[in-house]
């Protein structure tokens, strides 16, 4: 079984995220993502393998973007300045991983994507997003951009939210509708994974600004 496309990126960021440990400063929380990158590379190899054998695997899907969701409220959480808010994420984020466990352990116990959960992550994720900009654009000393990790981290983490929501909203329609009637929804589903690799690019170049945005490049005097 060989690397996927996406499995290969993974590899690829993880490398880059490395650079958290080499560039000063960084922030505590940055420096936990080679381990994010390198747990998200075995998870796809463990999706592909256990799809490719018939082994339902939606279980620990489910329960890994709990997981991943709470890491990126955190991530978003150490980029606000706001003492308030940031208790308030906090909090959230323990609230918000308790529902969506008691929700996928007792309440929608039925084998498959969770819709609900990954709703109530999005829109919480989209939320922290938005605040932290508002945040960044109306402090009194606007800071350079470019060279401002978390500006490019958390354009990231807001892009592939806003665009993977609708996917996954289709591809759970669409599971519906193939109980049906698959033939009408076969091309779709032989494309989409290709939308997700353009989606995952977009998404890990943003993020490869960010982890690398701060290296300074010395001027050639002529």
């Amino acid at each position: 079984m060989g690397l996927s496309y996406s499995d290969a990126i993974e590899l690829v960021m993880m490398v880059i995220s490395l650079s958290v440990f080499v560039i000063k400063p960084s922030s505590g929380i940055l420096r936990f993502y080679p381990l994010y990158f390198f747990l998200d590379f075995l998870q796809g190899i463990y999706m592909t393998y256990t799809s490719h054998r018939g082994i339902h695997n939606t279980g620990v899907e489910n329960a890994y973007l709990i997981a991943v969701s709470s890491f990126l409220f955190l991530v978003i959480r150490g980029f606000i300045v706001n003492v308030q808010m940031r208790r308030i994420i906090l909090v959230a984020t323990l609230i918000l991983a308790l529902f969506e466990a008691i929700n996928l352990i007792f309440i929608q116990k039925t084998v498959g994507f969770n819709p609900i959960n990954f709703t109530i992550q999005s829109l919480f994720t989209v939320i922290c997003c938005i605040y932290y900009f508002f945040e960044l654009f109306h402090r009194t000393e606007a800071p350079s951009l470019s060279r401002l990790p978390s500006f490019w981290i958390t354009t990231a983490i807001l892009f592939n939210t806003v665009l993977s929501f609708p996917m996954w909203a289709l591809i759970a329609f669409m599971q519906e509708g193939t109980i049906h009637n698959y033939a009408s929804w076969e091309l779709i589903f032989d494309n989409i994974a290709a939308i997700f690799n353009i989606i995952t690019t977009i998404t890990y170049v943003l993020y490869s600004i960010g982890f690398l945005c701060r290296i300074r490049t010395s001027k050639s005097i002529l």
